[in-house]
């Protein structure tokens, strides 16, 4: 994700492809998870959120909302618990949501970024996920969530990781203006915490 003016980008460390009918954008080679995956977010939470649990909680429960990935009509999409990232590292088969940037991949106006190069083939034709990690650019911005007011320029947590978990199941970037996977997001604009119609398509053709 990236700050430029008054819109911010998100970031997806992969390879993109085009899906041939809609919009949306699926990771390539196209990869789905053999099953729904737990993602750890970070227990240490984001500490210009003043929302009274550093939006630990409620960045957790966007991820997993029904109006999100859980409420495509696939099914369950995404688990996720808040809990301890101090054993981060890629491709350990552990998703985790890491409210810091050990490895320094998200400068300058990125937001948050989502490693989705772990994968492998199931010897069919189609390859499993075996894991994603994100990372962020917490103390470059002012973060909120929607538990207080936003200033005006404050960047709503939930719709970030609600976007970068999209990237997590396998999806990249529409170029449907105002859909989750969209790559840019205005200050207080939570709209990317609820999936739009080119959502639910992308992640039902992956599930």
């Amino acid at each position: 994700m990236k700050i430029q003016s008054k819109v911010a980008t998100f970031a997806v460390l992969a390879c993109l492809g085009a899906s041939s009918v809609f919009s949306y954008v699926l990771l390539s080679p196209r990869r789905t998870w053999d099953s729904p995956p737990t993602l750890i977010v970070d227990n240490r939470g984001i500490p210009s959120i003043a929302d009274g649990d550093l939006g630990r909680t409620r960045i957790r429960n966007a991820i997993v909302s029904s109006s999100a990935w859980n409420g495509a009509g696939t099914g369950n999409r995404v688990n996720a618990t808040v809990g301890s990232v101090s054993a981060w590292r890629m491709g350990d088969g552990r998703p985790m949501l890491n409210f810091r940037d050990p490895v320094g991949a998200c400068t300058g106006n990125c937001l948050a970024a989502t490693f989705t190069g772990f994968f492998q083939s199931r010897g069919n034709g189609t390859n499993r996920i075996t894991d994603a990690d994100m990372v962020t650019h917490y103390n470059g911005f002012d973060w909120a969530t929607a538990g207080e007011a936003c200033s005006g320029s404050e960047i709503f947590a939930e719709g970030v990781f609600v976007h970068e978990t999209g990237h997590l199941l396998g999806l990249g970037h529409s170029t449907v203006s105002g859909a989750t996977m969209f790559p840019t997001v205005s200050f207080c604009n939570n709209g990317p915490a609820t999936i739009e119609a080119d959502d639910r398509a992308g992640i039902n053709d992956l599930y």
